[in-house]
């Protein structure tokens, strides 16, 4: 079961990729464009931003202070699982990063293959909206179970969106 599901998640976070390599090489326009730019820059913020969750619940955990506590520090105010929602960035900056060439093919196939690429950052959101609701596997069901008893964890978890920041949840964690 386990490399079932790895080998599905592999190919559908692939597909930007698989499907771009696919035009041809004579038709592919240059790098530069403002797909290709936003792309980058989505990747960008979207590694940092999952980068940043992981190093801030990983200081948080090296504090003995912080022993058998949730962490809602830094990043983690603006969403209850804000590595994936860094995750779900960077692919979406993948599938930008590779529109142009996408967009390439000669047989009229081009809009078929632009939304078949964008079935990766598609199928992350699913991916990550079942784990975060418990439909995919027990993630709240174990928070709840070791935080459940905390009433600021309760309050975090009332308040703070699940994967996607909101411009509410980005306010709080500026002001």
């Amino acid at each position: 079961g386990f490399w079932s599901i790895s080998l599905a998640w592999g190919y559908m976070v692939a597909l930007p990729h698989t499907l771009a390599a696919a035009s041809s090489v004579a038709m592919r326009p240059r790098f530069g464009s403002f797909l290709d730019l936003a792309g980058v820059g989505l990747f960008a913020a979207g590694l940092l931003l999952e980068t940043s969750a992981d190093y801030q619940k990983w200081m948080f955990k090296q504090d003995a202070r912080n022993r058998g506590a949730f962490c809602d520090v830094g990043v983690w105010q603006l969403s209850q699982h804000p590595n994936w929602a860094g995750n779900l960035i960077m692919w979406t900056g993948i599938w930008m990063l590779n529109a142009q060439n996408l967009l390439a093919a000669r047989n009229g196939s081009a809009w078929m293959r632009l939304l078949g690429g964008a079935l990766s950052p598609l199928f992350l959101l699913a991916l990550f909206y079942g784990q975060a609701t418990d439909n995919v596997a027990k993630q709240m069901a174990l928070s709840d179970a070791r935080y459940g008893g905390d009433a600021r964890y309760r309050a975090w978890r009332a308040e703070t969106p699940l994967v996607i920041p909101t411009i509410e949840s980005v306010w709080k964690a500026l002001f």
